[in-house]
C-alpha cells in the first residue's frame, strides 16, 4: 500500500493545487481546505467501502448474485459515494454558509473532498495492482493489469471524483443564493442526481457492460465534454471574482473599511504575493499570515459588496465588514508587535 500512496500522491497534489490556484483570489483559512481534503480521503472514502459491500451483500442475498453484479456499479456505488463526498459541501452550506461567497468557493471545496477520496481510491486500486505485479513479476498479465491500472488513474481519470463532487456542490451552493423553496430543493437535489448518473453510467460501463469500448464512448462523449464545461465555467468565476474584487476597492476605500493606499496591491494577485512576502522579511511568519488572511477577507467584502449591488441582497455584508475590520486589526497589530520585539532586543543588545 506504500507504492500506492506514493503514485497517488502523484496524482492528488497536483490536482488538489489547481483547486487552490482556483481559489486564489479569496484564499480560504488552511485548517478549511484540509478539512474539506480529510472528508473525501476518510470518512467518506471508507464509509462508501463499508455501505456498498452491506448493500451490496444485501442484493446478493434479497435477489442475486447476477443482480448485484450490475447493481453495484449502476446503483449502489454512485449513490453511496457521491451522498457521502457531498455531505461536506451540504454542511457548509447549512452551517458554515458566511464561509462562501459564491460558487467558486462551492467548487474549491468540492474539488477538494473530491481530491481527497480520489486520492485514497488510488491508493487502495494501485496499492493492489503494484502487489500483485510485485509477486511475480515475470508475469505477464500482472504487468498489463498496473500499467492498465496506472493509466486510467493517473491519465484518464485524475479529476473524475471531483468533478462529479463540483456537479453536486454546483446545485447545492447555489442553493445560497436562491430565494424560492422549489428552486433550492431543485437545485439541491437536481445536481446530485446528476452527478449520481454520470457516475453510474461510468461504472456499469466499466464493470457490468457487455461491450468492451462503451467504457471509451461514456469517457470521450459524456465526461470530457463535462470536465471541459466545468473547467471553463471555474475559470470564467475566478476571472469574475478578480474583476469584482477590483472594481469595488475603490469604494471599500471611501467607505473606510480598506486604507486607499491598499487598492492598488489588495487590485492584482502579483502585488499582494510581494506585499506578503515584504512583511515575512521585515514582520515575520504571524505577521505575514495575518496579512494574507486581511486579503483574503478584503476579498471575500469586495465580492458581496458587488453582489448586494448588483441583486439588491446584502446577506453577510455586515458581518463581513466586522470580519474584515478585525483581520486588518489583527494584521496591524501583528506587525506592531513584531517591530516592537525588534525595537526591544535592539535596546537590549546596546545595554549589553
Amino acid at each position: 500500500m506504500t507504492a500506492g500512496l506514493v503514485v497517488s500522491a502523484l496524482a492528488a497534489v497536483p490536482v488538489a493545487g489547481a483547486f487552490l490556484w482556483l481559489g486564489r483570489w479569496k484564499r480560504e483559512r488552511s485548517g478549511r481546505l484540509l478539512s474539506a481534503f480529510v472528508w473525501g480521503a476518510s470518512l467518506a472514502a471508507f464509509a462508501a467501502i463499508w455501505s456498498e459491500e452491506a448493500l451490496q451483500h444485501l442484493a446478493d442475498t434479497a435477489v442475486s448474485t447476477d443482480f448485484g453484479h450490475w447493481f453495484r456499479p449502476l446503483v449502489i456505488t454512485p449513490v453511496a459515494e457521491e451522498v457521502l463526498k457531498s455531505l461536506f459541501v451540504l454542511w457548509v452550506v447549512i452551517y458554515q454558509a458566511r464561509w462562501l461567497t459564491g460558487l467558486l468557493d462551492g467548487i474549491v471545496y468540492a474539488g477538494l473532498v473530491g481530491t481527497g477520496f480520489a486520492c485514497t481510491e488510488n491508493t487502495l486500486y494501485l496499492g493492489k495492482a503494484v502487489t500483485t505485479f510485485a509477486t511475480d513479476v515475470s508475469d505477464p498479465h500482472a504487468a498489463g493489469r498496473l500499467a492498465a491500472t496506472v493509466f486510467l488513474r493517473m491519465v484518464m481519470l485524475p479529476f473524475f471524483h471531483p468533478l462529479m463532487v463540483i456537479v453536486s456542490a454546483s446545485g447545492i451552493a447555489a442553493v445560497v443564493r436562491e430565494r424560492g423553496r422549489s428552486a433550492r430543493a431543485g437545485l439541491a437535489l437536481g445536481a446530485p442526481l446528476i452527478a449520481i448518473a454520470l457516475h453510474g453510467a461510468w461504472d456499469w460501463a466499466g464493470l457490468a457492460s457487455g461491450d468492451p469500448f462503451l467504457i471509451y464512448k461514456i469517457y470521450g462523449g459524456i465526461l470530457v465534454p463535462a470536465f471541459l464545461t466545468m473547467l471553463i465555467l471555474a475559470l470564467v468565476l475566478r476571472r469574475r471574482a478578480g474583476k469584482m474584487v477590483a472594481a469595488s476597492l475603490p469604494a471599500l476605500a471611501r467607505d473606510g473599511h480598506i486604507d486607499p493606499s491598499e487598492v492598488t496591491p489588495l487590485s492584482h494577485l502579483g502585488q499582494r504575493r510581494r506585499w506578503r512576502k515584504a512583511v515575512l522579511r521585515h514582520s515575520g511568519r504571524g505577521a505575514a499570515q495575518a496579512t494574507t488572511r486581511y486579503q483574503a477577507e478584503a476579498s471575500g467584502l469586495s465580492i458581496r459588496t458587488t453582489r448586494a449591488q448588483a441583486t439588491g441582497h446584502g446577506d453577510g455584508l455586515d458581518e463581513q465588514v466586522r470580519t474584515v475590520a478585525a483581520a486588518r486589526s489583527d494584521m496591524l497589530g501583528a506587525i506592531a508587535a513584531s517591530q516592537g520585539s525588534v525595537r526591544r532586543a535592539a535596546v537590549s543588545h546596546t545595554g549589553r
